[in-house]
């Protein structure tokens, strides 16, 4: 166990007072700004943390936040979750029970005793932290502070755990599911340096390494996974019939999206980017078609609809027509607080410009680190890309689509999904519609050969408007 000193204290407190809001007061003075704010740090914090790094009450939260994938949860729901865990908290290496062993009277503490000492203080934690402010500047800078204090002591603890493992005594370290692995001698001390080396190794934004080998302890850890949701799996379609095909939509996944002009090709991705903020998942729009308030609208529309099962007209709310009747007002007004306020959803935000095959990448990168960290990316349509030094449309088009494939799956802190809407050529359109049992070579109905090869999964869509 690492010693926190005071300021690395203060590091962590407001590490996690930034992503967790799950405690908040409605009398809070910074309601809106903490929600906002957690919305945003939560990609930042799993980029920042891909394993867990940290001890006690503070390892509990990153198990809750991150494996278990619960981006809000209640004081009630805290406790629920320690109590169905709790042999695997009593039994971590990341928590601390030695000073819960003892009660005041000196009588041994049993079970039940450390779990209810263990909830007690979490939830003080827990209410204090979600009731604080901390801007996005301060969390990163915590986050910086707190990773660079730990590498260093962490590899402290390495150079003596080796020293310890070379001794005649050797070194037992202990592990999760009640294991305790003896080191002794040199090889030992090898495997240990390169297994906890690859644990600093996460840590380093510019020389992190993600390397997996399929052996005895992939396996282990694997089969306890089990019970933990995939981290990756983003979503369904929601379409059942779609679903049983395709099954989820992942992180690294590009979603294409074709069909022929005023095909419903935005209309359908408004649908899942409204699926997907229901999720609690930060959408970034970049609109090289249309705008943004356009697209706003359609998100207002689908709220209502999704949390009170009435049609609102898009097209109306974008004319602002709603605010002829007090009864519509309230409730598009109510929408969008909604979606602006409420942590249960996910961040919405927008790119209003034209975009260049040279530099889109680097804007997308921007946007991601300063004003949302998306967990899914919307270019609408990205066959509409430009050139700053001439490209012929085929080629720039063809690079864009290569290239954003490779930036959501690799080079981003923490991979995201792409859905991509293109034009179908009419042409190609009417054949298919003429000729439904035709073998085509579908590659030829796209502006790039590109728009159908790149992504991950293609659906056509070869309806009108209005059906």
């Amino acid at each position: 166990m690492l010693n926190y000193t005071i300021g690395i204290q203060e590091s962590l407190n407001k590490i996690f007072a930034g992503v967790l809001v799950g405690a908040i007061e409605r009398n809070n003075p910074n309601f809106q700004a903490i929600i906002s704010v957690a919305k945003l740090n939560r990609n930042r914090f799993i980029a920042n943390f891909p394993s867990n790094i940290f001890q006690d009450e503070f390892a509990i939260f990153y198990e809750i936040i991150v494996k278990l994938n619960a981006k809000v949860f209640t004081i009630n729901e805290l406790q629920s979750i320690i109590d169905n865990n709790r042999e695997l908290i009593l039994d971590s290496p990341y928590v601390n029970i030695s000073n819960l062993i003892s009660t005041q009277n000196g009588t041994q503490s049993t079970d039940d005793e450390k779990i209810e000492a263990i909830k007690a203080n979490m939830t003080e934690i827990f209410i204090e932290l979600s009731n604080r402010f901390v801007g996005e500047d301060e969390f990163d800078s915590s986050c910086a502070i707190f990773i660079d204090w730990f590498k260093k002591q962490y590899m402290l603890h390495i150079s003596q755990s080796m020293s310890r493992i070379m001794s005649d005594q050797g070194y037992e370290e202990k592990k999760p599911g009640k294991r305790v692995k003896k080191y002794f001698g040199f090889d030992d001390c090898k495997r240990y340096y390169n297994e906890n080396m690859k644990l600093l190794s996460e840590l380093s934004q510019t020389d992190r390494v993600r390397a997996f080998v399929i052996d005895s302890e992939w396996l282990e850890q694997d089969m306890q996974d089990d019970n933990i949701e995939d981290a990756d799996a983003l979503m369904t379609i929601g379409i059942p019939e779609i679903d049983s095909v395709e099954g989820e939509l992942r992180r690294g996944n590009m979603l294409g999206i074709l069909g022929p002009p005023k095909g419903g090709k935005t209309r359908f991705t408004s649908y899942l980017v409204s699926r997907a903020l229901s999720y609690g998942l930060n959408v970034c729009v970049w609109t090289l078609e249309g705008t943004k308030e356009e697209w706003l609208a359609m998100q207002v529309a689908a709220m209502i609809r999704r949390d009170q099962n009435l049609s609102f007209n898009s097209n109306d709310i974008l004319m602002r027509k709603y605010n002829n009747n007090k009864q519509d007002r309230e409730i598009v007004v109510a929408a969008k607080l909604k979606l602006a306020t409420d942590p249960k959803i996910g961040t919405l935000s927008f790119i209003s410009s034209t975009a260049y095959v040279e530099d889109f990448l680097d804007i997308l990168e921007a946007h991601y680190e300063n004003e949302n960290p998306f967990d899914v990316i919307v270019i609408d349509q990205l066959i509409d890309i430009l050139s700053k030094t001439g490209r012929g449309k085929v080629e720039r088009i063809s690079q864009a689509y290569q290239e954003l494939k490779i930036f959501i799956s690799t080079r981003m802190k923490r991979a995201a999904l792409a859905i991509i809407p293109a034009q179908l050529k009419q042409d190609v359109v009417d054949f298919l519609r003429k000729n439904p049992d035709e073998t085509l070579d579908v590659t030829a109905g796209g502006e790039s050969a590109e728009t159908i090869r790149t992504p991950d999964i293609v659906l056509g869509l070869y309806s009108g408007k209005e059906e």
